[in-house]
């Protein structure tokens, strides 16, 4: 068969990673100590154009997934899907929705009763009187999900464990007062609970899966003006990609690609390109893995693979110890991204591509 000859230069630059942000703007995630039925409770802050809200995510020790949002506001569910065993959304009033962080700490309250009998109210006010002790961090979320649709980054640029004294809680699921884990160790010289906030996460999704043709863009040698807070840094002649940014509330999110990725249509028939991926937050933080790909006829397909355990840098001992547990470091290398791409686009579905996860060695 004679090889197929691609076109020396394109209309535009096909763009094949997609980086998108979760509308989550701040959470608090409680482990609880002794109920029957929740391990976690997980009261979020979303960004919506008809005005933030507040939402109760809970994690059920049988692996299950609740979403409890306020009646009448639509709830985009994709940024949940294949969380956990699966997921179930609540619609119900909620007569208390405070998520606040001020000088003197987090104040949280939280009541609802949702229409399949569940009954949550939480109280937590802090009374800080000196710094709130802050701290960068990797979420490791991404061990929960067990069918992904894209891969979780959750950045907490500040993290704040709430200490035990000082703080006014009241935890209460379906009337039954519960009391939350605490930290083994002080933190700072404070004795802390096992409930952590940051009033400004960044939640960046890599490769959501998708069946939609990637988007294209004109080639530059510059990078490109921000489109929707996204900017792209194509290789200086305009025929790669370099790296995708994301940038929200002074924090960002960026894929960096060594060699760039290549214009994946003037690709010689039987071409095959690797070469090195970086996840990063702010500059520093990072997850590092491999990109392939091969084009047979008009036919490309890519895979990202070998992600390497996330690693950080503390000088806090309960840190040091905390971030080296399995489920910091273990999950992202059970994930791998496989596309497919029909360069003529004349196929049913021109672009396919999923996530898929390995067990945990």
């Amino acid at each position: 068969m004679q090889p197929v000859a691609p076109p020396v230069e394109t209309d535009g630059l096909l763009v094949p990673i997609a980086l998108e942000l979760a509308p989550i703007r701040s959470l608090l995630i409680i482990d609880l100590a002794d109920d029957p039925t929740y391990r976690t409770l997980e009261p979020q802050v979303l960004h919506d154009p008809a005005g933030d809200l507040v939402v109760l995510l809970t994690y059920r020790h049988d692996g299950h997934i609740e979403l409890y949002a306020p009646s009448g506001r639509t709830i985009d569910s994709e940024g949940y899907d294949g969380l956990g065993q699966g997921l179930e959304i609540h619609h119900a009033p909620f007569e208390l929705a405070r998520f606040d962080v001020a000088v003197d700490g987090l104040k949280l309250d939280v009541a609802l009763t949702a229409a399949n009998g569940r009954r949550f109210d939480l109280r937590l006010h802090e009374h800080l009187t000196g710094p709130r002790d802050r701290f960068p961090a990797l979420a490791p979320v991404g061990s929960t999900f067990v069918a992904p649709e894209f891969f979780p980054f959750l950045w907490l640029p500040g993290l704040s464990f709430v200490p035990e004294r000082g703080t006014e809680v009241d935890i209460r699921v379906d009337g039954q007062a519960r009391s939350i884990q605490r930290l083994p160790l002080p933190l700072g010289g404070r004795r802390c609970l096992m409930a952590r906030y940051d009033p400004d996460v960044l939640v960046c999704q890599l490769n959501p899966a998708s069946h939609r043709r990637p988007r294209r863009v004109p080639r530059r040698a510059s990078p490109a003006p921000h489109t929707d807070g996204i900017e792209l840094v194509q290789s200086g002649d305009g025929h790669g990609i370099a790296a995708v940014r994301v940038d929200r509330g002074g924090h960002s999110c960026a894929v960096l690609l060594d060699p760039p990725l290549p214009d994946l249509e003037a690709l010689p028939n039987g071409a095959q390109r690797s070469g090195s991926i970086v996840l990063q937050a702010d500059g520093g933080t990072e997850l590092r893995a491999r990109y392939a790909l091969e084009r047979t006829e008009e036919r490309v397909d890519l895979v990202v693979d070998g992600f390497t355990p996330w690693r950080t840098r503390t000088r806090r001992p309960l840190l040091a110890v905390l971030f080296r547990l399995p489920v910091f470091r273990a999950w992202p290398p059970t994930y791998r991204w496989d596309a497919t791409l029909d360069l003529t686009g004349t196929a049913p579905e021109p672009f396919t591509s999923r996530w898929s996860r390995r067990p945990a060695r």
